[in-house]
């Protein structure tokens, strides 16, 4: 009985759910690190406010007062816009995290297709006897051994895919 092949079926399906979990970690590293940052710019906000309150009751008007004033609301206005910021990167986070649960789906869709696939192609031992001989491949096989293979769906699916498409192409020249 001959062996049977290497499943290199579910290469493709494999790899697309190991990057989807991938990514998963990847973000989830990436949320810790944002979420540090945007607590950082809520403190720095928070201390520029209270700095400025702080030097709202002193009243003593002087020039470097103004001034010092005038740089703890620039210091507010950046933290501002770097809260904003992270903000946007959580928002592709999100966005991230969709596409990736939307990878995962296809990445199962895959794996139940190339089953489905395989299982129709590949007949199970039981039914080997039944098969009829296919003709071209008879003198060199051996008597238990599948008709159909792999390779030979592939190149039938391929010649009907080509026929349909030049098929397709006439019928616009046509018309």
């Amino acid at each position: 009985m001959p062996e049977k092949p290497q499943d290199n079926s579910q290469a493709i399906p494999d790899q697309l759910m190991q990057i989807a979990q991938e990514q998963e970690g990847g973000a989830e590293r990436v949320l810790g690190q944002i979420e540090v940052v945007q607590h950082s710019f809520e403190e720095i906000q928070s201390l520029a406010k209270e700095c400025q309150e702080i030097l709202r009751r002193i009243g003593v008007p002087s020039g470097e007062l103004e001034t010092l004033t005038s740089k703890l609301e620039e210091i507010g206005f950046h933290a501002d816009n770097g809260a904003y910021n992270i903000q946007g990167a959580f928002d592709l986070y999100q966005y991230q995290d969709v596409v990736r649960q939307k990878l995962e789906r296809v990445g199962r869709s895959l794996i139940e297709v190339s089953h489905y696939v395989l299982a129709r192609l590949q007949p199970t031992e039981d039914h080997l006897p039944k098969l009829a001989p296919a003709g071209r491949d008879i003198l060199h096989r051996e008597p238990q051994m599948a008709d159909v293979t792999k390779a030979d769906a592939d190149s039938v699916v391929a010649e009907f895919f080509a026929k349909a498409l030049k098929e397709k192409a006439a019928k616009k020249t046509e018309g």
